[in-house]
C-alpha cells in the first residue's frame, strides 16, 4: 500500500456512490411523485488516508422526497469497513438501513446487499423493487 493506491481506491469509492445514486435514481425515474436531490456532502477522512496524507475529499450526500417530505437519505459512511467493500446508511423514519458492498475484493463489481434496521443478521439485495419498497 502507498499513497496513490489509497488516492486511487478513494476515487473508487466516490464513483461507486455516485453510480449507487444513478442507479437510484434510473429506478425512480417512472415516480414523478419522488424527488432526488443532492444539497449535503459528507468528509472522507478515514484512518488509512491520515496515514498516507491523502486529503479529505467530500462525498455528496442523496436525498429522496415525496413533495417536501424527505423519505430516505443516503450518507456515504466508509469504504474502509470491516466486513465489506464499504457502506452507505440509508436513514429513514424506519431507522437506518446498512448498504455494504459484498464484493470479495476491489477489483470485482459490486455486490450491493441492504441490511434492515430491525435485522442485522439477514440481507436483501439491492434492487429497483428494494428502492421502490423504500419510497412507498
Amino acid at each position: 500500500m502507498d499513497k496513490s493506491y489509497i488516492e486511487k481506491r478513494v476515487n473508487e469509492w466516490i464513483m461507486k456512490v455516485e453510480q449507487i445514486y444513478a442507479f437510484v435514481r434510473k429506478a425512480l425515474q417512472n415516480e414523478p411523485e419522488i424527488e432526488c436531490k443532492i444539497d449535503n456532502s459528507t468528509m472522507m477522512y478515514e484512518g488509512v488516508m491520515k496515514k498516507y496524507e491523502v486529503p479529505p475529499k467530500n462525498i455528496p450526500i442523496f436525498d429522496l422526497y415525496t413533495g417536501k417530505q424527505l423519505v430516505a437519505t443516503f450518507k456515504p459512511i466508509g469504504l474502509w469497513v470491516i466486513g465489506s467493500k464499504g457502506r452507505i446508511d440509508i436513514l429513514t423514519k424506519k431507522g437506518a438501513y446498512l448498504l455494504v458492498d459484498m464484493s470479495e475484493d476491489e477489483a470485482t463489481t459490486p455486490q450491493w446487499k441492504v441490511f434492515a434496521p430491525t435485522s442485522r443478521k439477514n440481507s436483501e439485495l439491492f434492487n429497483e423493487e428494494f428502492i421502490r419498497k423504500l419510497v412507498h
